[in-house]
């Protein structure tokens, strides 16, 4: 299936107008595949790029016990928090199947519109206040576990 048809699906992409898709589609070398058990982001390493799962599944592992922490799918970006702070990865980011990703990085940025660009800062947003309510969440369940168990002991 063609990149802007791929695209055209993904929830970043919502409020992108289709010469807008059509644009970032063009962009060739952001374009990346990786075969089933391919590391795409290995934690430790210096990279600031981002990606969004276009095509398959991906898991994100952490540290040497090399737990699964999270299994991403089509629409999902990963690998923001390097990319915003520009500290080392985090996480390490494993390929469960063949999968096809937009790498995100300062390269791409600078070649797209700076109206997309503005869009797509947007949808970071919206992700990155969705993921913060989810935190805040589980830390209240936690809190009201913990507090639970304080009164019954």
């Amino acid at each position: 299936m063609q990149l802007y048809e791929l695209l055209s699906k993904i929830p970043m992409f919502k409020n992108i107008t289709e010469k807008e898709i059509k644009q970032v589609a063009k962009l060739k070398f952001s374009d990346l595949t990786f075969k089933k058990g391919d590391v795409i982001i290995k934690e430790g390493e210096d990279d600031a790029s981002l990606y969004l799962l276009i095509v398959g599944t991906v898991s994100v592992i952490k540290g040497l016990g090399h737990v699964t922490i999270a299994k991403l799918n089509p629409g999902d970006v990963f690998g923001d928090m390097s990319f915003l702070t520009k500290k080392p990865r985090y996480t390490t980011t494993k390929a469960n199947e063949d999968v096809r990703v937009l790498k995100m990085d300062d390269n791409f940025f600078q070649k797209i519109d700076s109206k997309v660009r503005d869009k797509i800062k947007d949808y970071f947003i919206e992700l990155l206040i969705s993921r913060l309510d989810r935190v805040n969440e589980a830390i209240s369940h936690i809190a009201t576990f913990a507090h639970s168990q304080t009164l019954s002991t």
